[in-house]
């Protein structure tokens, strides 16, 4: 049966002498493992299309639940990643996550959404790298079920003198309800962070925080990414390497 579909390439693996076996997140089929066979092969017609960090239109062969490309058409390749090695860094981790986040069994075209965007926002805008990060964090936790309590404390419910967020159990602590043991956050942290949990992902960036607010809010999610997530990404500790 054929089958066309948009995606965009997580990973590529060589396989054989000159097939790749892609990860494409898709738009109507989800996390598909696909084989492109000859796709090293000097000439290929399907090298552009399916090149890491390129999302594409596909036309694939799909049998016994197994896909094999048939051909592939670049619709954007983000080149304002291509050329610069620290944006690159920072957009194979966004990469290797959506791919830990995904499932083969079922369908989130939210997360490709948040995957296009944070990458166009970072080829082709001026909003700094550490906002995207924190955001693309914090949304891609939200779709995969490890939504944080933001709108008050969790042990009192007051919504006013937030100073922490509790990594684990992804809850604030008011002032008074603090131990101690808890990331700092302040308002401005707070505010961004229920923008982003409220808002359509086209939005998501659509938001301005102070600069040490930002921080904290950067710490946070990077390290509530890495918890629930159980992993820690090695795209991420390169990255920060690079700074």
């Amino acid at each position: 049966m054929q089958v066309v579909d948009k995606g965009l390439v997580l990973r590529e693996t060589p396989y054989k002498e000159a097939d790749v076996m892609l990860s494409v997140l898709t738009e109507c089929g989800g996390k598909l493992s696909v084989l492109a066979r000859g796709a090293k092969r000097k000439g290929s017609r399907v090298s552009a299309g399916i090149q890491l960090l390129t999302y594409s239109e596909f036309t694939l062969y799909e049998s016994g639940g197994r896909y094999t490309l048939n051909e592939a058409e670049p619709v954007e390749m983000f080149f304002g990643i291509r050329n610069d090695i620290v944006k690159l860094a920072l957009a194979s981790y966004f990469a290797e996550v959506l791919e830990q986040a995904a499932d083969e069994e079922s369908i989130n075209p939210e997360l490709l959404r948040l995957g296009l965007n944070s990458l166009y926002a970072l080829a082709k805008t001026s909003i700094s790298q550490e906002k995207i990060k924190a955001v693309f964090e914090l949304k891609v936790a939200d779709l995969s079920g490890y939504t944080p309590n933001v709108f008050g404390c969790s042990c009192c419910g007051s919504v006013d003198d937030i100073v922490a967020f509790d990594i684990r159990n992804g809850a604030l602590l008011c002032k008074a309800c603090n131990n101690g043991y808890h990331k700092r956050i302040d308002a401005g942290a707070v505010d961004a962070m229920r923008f982003i949990l409220r808002e359509d992902i086209k939005r998501i960036f659509s938001f301005n925080i102070g600069n040490e607010s930002m921080k904290l809010l950067s710490a946070a999610t990077d390290e509530y990414l890495r918890i629930h997530f159980d992993r820690n990404f090695k795209t991420n500790t390169f990255y920060k390497g690079l700074l």
